[in-house]
């Protein structure tokens, strides 16, 4: 729908934990509002969800999810090592970046010894001449991780990569309400009141879209 679903703000950088479980109850509630089953959602999370405690609470949401992970050391355990030692799934390309990466689809993956139990996909390619932002390097190769609950008979390893990394091109629907709306603007001489005018400013395009989907 293009909507805006959530607005959570706080001082600095604000509390992610908090903020994430604010999120899981905005999107449990949309998807009731619209009489969608929570199975037929999915979220994508940035790295910042990436370790076990996130993860836990993003899969108690029972929607889909695919997210990137930064606990590298899930690349210590004994199903993800005896993976690597096989050939890739697939080799896929970045169209834009040119980026080769394997892809290895490691299909049941307990994050602890209690669980819980994902998807984990491990993606490498060679490392460069600079550290790269994301990912970690062991003897020369990048690793990078994503975890899902996307079934594989579904959403192959390279379905599941394409739709993280291709965020960009929902990203750009975002500039149409900066475009139109103007919501960055300064409206007020206090950071409640800016505060204010941003979710105002939400509200009032979410209800732009509605009415234009009743006059279309």
């Amino acid at each position: 729908t293009h909507q805006w679903i959530g607005t959570f703000s706080g001082p600095g950088n604000g509390d992610y934990r908090a903020e994430l479980r604010q999120a899981l109850q905005a999107i449990t509630a949309y998807a009731a509002a619209l009489a969608l089953p929570l199975s037929h959602v999915i979220m994508r999370v940035d790295g910042l969800y990436g370790n076990t405690a996130p993860v836990r609470e993003i899969l108690s949401c029972q929607c889909g999810v695919i997210g990137r992970s930064k606990q590298y050391a899930w690349l210590d355990l004994p199903e993800v090592q005896s993976r690597l030692q096989s050939p890739p799934d697939v080799q896929v390309i970045h169209p834009e970046s040119g980026t080769v990466r394997d892809l290895y689809d490691c299909l049941a993956v307990p994050l602890t010894a209690q669980g819980p139990i994902v998807r984990l996909l491990v993606a490498t390619h060679p490392a460069g001449d600079h550290k790269p932002t994301v990912g970690v390097v062991r003897k020369e190769t990048v690793y990078e991780l994503f975890y899902t609950t996307l079934p594989p008979h579904a959403f192959t390893p390279s379905d599941v990569l394409q739709i993280y990394l291709h965020r960009g091109s929902f990203e750009t629907v975002l500039s149409d309400e900066d475009q139109e709306q103007d919501p960055d603007r300064w409206v007020s001489r206090t950071a409640c009141g800016q505060e204010f005018w941003q979710i105002i400013a939400q509200w009032i395009w979410n209800l732009r879209l509605e009415l234009g989907q009743h006059l279309t």
